[in-house]
């Protein structure tokens, strides 16, 4: 009996001690590197946190799953003397056009409609139009303590570098981005002066103590060159030396010891990993956090075992903390598009030829702005994204007193379906209802590292979504045929004027506008339905709330030693573009470490006037 008892306990022994080495941060293999922190995701959130935690003086890894892009990011694919695609505000329009450049630089999640999520080091902010649109503090009423708009409001100044605004009560210009205007041009001026004659307030800062009315945009450029969070702390000339960042290494899993303490993560390398590709180890003494955004990042806990526990276990995914509410309540905006036949020639219609290899293919006009852009010239088309104006409105259905509805005209062609060869000019409007109620989901497609997630997109969900955005479209009827815009527009072209009833509207947003469905494809086309400004998949809250992955500090519930800033921790998206709430969000987040690990005051804030 007693030897009997002694070989169970020997076995119960033997097996911990098996478990112990399957949840090790060196299982299978030792780690190959060590650093004090982990940073997974080089994007708009991850840049910042790396960025302060070297300059604190910690060792700091950053796993980016994409390539370089901008020239101090190690980009090579130069287009204007020795800047990338991604450096020129203009190239944005290329890259989310251009198979070519998508291809390379989106992850392909497969559905319908699909999301447009940049993969590469910068994250979205290498690919997005570069507003810097800031939440209202409404938004944060919702976030929990410690997210309230006097606490988030200095580390949005802690990053901004504000040409118009700052210094002010609202603004800095001592941060590290640069935050500024841009030229306009005649339908974006006439847009604003129409929008003002119809009834809105005229608005010179959309980040100032209100957003409702007409105005123009500050954008995120400096000098005519795009200016990322990721150039701007991670960068040739910005990154601290105790930073290291390697691209093209998608992070696999994070790795547990026995007490559940993320110590380390397993990585492959490669453009196009597969899952016989080799496996890397790297340990993490203090902590490791994931920025891979708001379809990665619960990805990414799912298959580290975090998340529902019998999801998990029908994968063959050993379960390190049941959390339900991992990849769940995914927000996004949705799009209604309006575009008219203009008058008064295309600001940027040669967005697309002058990157032509060979420029005698551009016009004369493209390639005296492509040199005039290559020589410095901030006047040039090229130094400016192509838009500059916009509106926020507030519908019947909107709550409270904040505008939900945001207009951002483009006096171009944006969609370049079949008619961009048939009128001379084309003006383009999307309207975008920033306070949906209707919510996603992404979850594991399989156990394997390489298979895409599955997406189920936040888009109309909930009928009552197209309701703003039904009325938004006749307010913007009234508006374009109010002066001056009235002797700009000619015609409307999209949805159009024979579209008027609530169900003929509803169709139009839902499915697309018809012009956009092709004869023997599927009878909607919803490719320009999402805003793409993905949020809320592993939600910020207190640890009774039971829709929170991540607590009020960003820890991950139910573990040690392991973080998530994002967009994903967003119990609300912002009423508006979502880049300069990451950013806040991972100063938020490397304030919160260095508190954590007990760095002095002066050392987690960087003095006035360092630009640091």
């Amino acid at each position: 009996m007693a030897s009997s008892l002694a070989r169970v306990a020997a076995l119960a022994v033997l097996v911990a001690v098996v478990i112990a080495l399957l949840l090790s941060s060196t299982s299978p293999l030792e780690a190959e590197s060590q650093y004090d922190y982990i940073v997974i995701g080089g994007g708009s959130t991850g840049s910042v946190v790396a960025g302060r935690l070297g300059q604190a003086g910690f060792s700091v890894l950053v796993l980016e799953a994409g390539g370089p892009t901008q020239h101090a990011l190690g980009g090579t694919q130069t287009v204007a003397g020795d800047l990338t695609i991604f450096d020129v505000p203009l190239g944005w329009v290329q890259v989310l056009s251009d198979h070519r450049w998508s291809k390379q630089y989106e992850w392909n999640v497969p559905a319908d409609p699909p999301p447009s999520i940049a993969r590469g080091l910068g994250g979205c902010g290498i690919h997005n139009a570069m507003l810097y649109m800031r939440g209202r503090p409404e938004d944060f009423e919702s976030w929990g303590p410690g997210w309230s708009w006097s606490d988030v409001l200095p580390f949005y100044k802690r990053s901004e570098a504000n040409q118009q605004h700052g210094p002010s009560a609202l603004h800095s210009k001592d941060g590290p981005m640069s935050v500024t205007s841009v030229i306009s041009d005649n339908i974006s001026r006439a847009f604003v002066a129409s929008t003002v004659a119809a009834g809105a307030p005229a608005n010179d800062d959309f980040n100032g103590e209100s957003r409702l009315g007409a105005g123009f945009y500050q954008f995120m450029i400096r000098g005519g060159v795009r200016e990322s969070s990721a150039k701007a702390f991670l960068g040739t000339k910005s990154r601290p030396e105790t930073v290291t960042v390697l691209t093209n290494c998608l992070v696999s899993r994070i790795l547990f010891d026995a007490t559940a303490r993320a110590t380390g993560v397993e990585y492959v390398q490669g453009s196009n990993p597969t899952d016989n590709a080799r496996r890397v180890y790297a340990r993490a003494t203090r902590e490791i956090v994931i920025s891979a955004g708001a379809i990665n990042t619960p990805k990414l806990l799912l298959l580290s075992g975090i998340g529902d526990r019998a999801a998990l276990t029908k994968l063959g995914i050993h379960v390190i903390h049941h959390n339900p509410a991992v990849g769940r309540g995914l927000a996004d905006g949705v799009y209604a598009i309006m575009q008219w036949v203009s008058t008064g020639g295309d600001f940027v219609r040669c967005r697309l030829d002058a990157w032509s290899n060979n420029l005698k293919e551009a016009d004369a006009y493209c390639r005296d702005q492509l040199e005039r852009y290559s020589e410095g010239d901030p006047s040039s088309v090229f130094a400016s994204p192509g838009i500059s104006a916009g509106a926020f409105l507030r519908s019947p259905y909107a709550r409270g007193d904040e505008p939900d509805i945001q207009l951002t005209i483009h006096p171009w062609d944006k969609y370049g379906r079949t008619w961009s060869t048939r009128y001379n000019s084309i003006a383009s409007l999307e309207i975008a209802n920033n306070h949906p109620r209707s919510r996603g989901y992404v979850a594991l497609r399989s156990a394997r590292f390489a298979d895409a997630p599955i997406f189920q997109g936040p888009y109309l969900a909930d009928v009552n979504d197209s309701q703003p955005l039904i009325w938004a479209v006749r307010e913007m009827r009234r508006i374009a045929t109010t002066p001056p815009l009235d002797n700009l527009f000619l015609s409307e072209l999209i949805p159009g004027s024979h579209v008027q009833t609530d169900e003929q509207l509803h169709d139009a947003i839902a499915c697309g506008p018809r012009q956009f469905r092709q004869l023997g494809r599927p009878a909607c086309d919803r490719s320009e339905l999402p805003v793409n400004h993905l949020a809320g998949t592993c939600r910020l809250g207190p640890p009774t709330d039971r829709t929170a992955c991540v607590d009020l500090q960003l820890r991950v519930l139910g573990v040690q030693g392991l973080r998530v800033a994002d967009a994903s921790v967003m119990p609300r998206p912002p009423s508006g573009n979502t880049h300069a709430t990451c950013m806040m969000i991972g100063e938020r987040a490397a304030d919160f470490i260095l508190r954590d690990a007990k760095v002095p005051h002066q050392r987690r804030e960087p003095p006035e006037g360092t630009n640091a």
